[in-house]
């Protein structure tokens, strides 16, 4: 008994820690990619930010998911490298997809999700 109480302590540790990597991993790439290439990017706070503004919201918002992409294959005068963030933002009884250019913080798609 004692082992296997141990082996599921063991297992939760490990799958536990490795999502805490995996999300720590999210959006490196991009920005050590931007760094390399000493273009400056916005924070993720600034994003939600321009996500509010464009919202015009109340306190009501909930930022379900916030990923930081290279989008350039994903949208036209992309150059090799397009960092977006790339957001699920539920707004009231609304869920919206937002997608915000990571340098400029230009609203690039702003769609209610089906």
């Amino acid at each position: 008994m004692k082992k296997v109480f141990f082996t599921l302590i063991l297992a939760a540790f490990v799958f536990g820690f490795s999502g805490i990597v995996f999300a720590d991993d999210d959006g490196r790439y991009v920005r050590e990619r931007a760094a390399q290439e000493n273009i400056k990017l916005i924070t993720v706070e600034q994003a939600k930010q321009i996500a509010l503004q464009k919202l015009n919201a109340g306190s009501n918002v909930y930022f379900k998911d916030i990923d930081l992409d290279d989008e350039a294959d994903d949208y036209p005068n992309a150059t090799y490298f397009r960092p977006v963030y790339q957001m699920e933002v539920i707004a009231g009884h609304v869920e919206y997809d937002i997608d915000i250019d990571a340098v400029t913080g230009q609203v690039l798609k702003f769609k209610i999700d089906d």
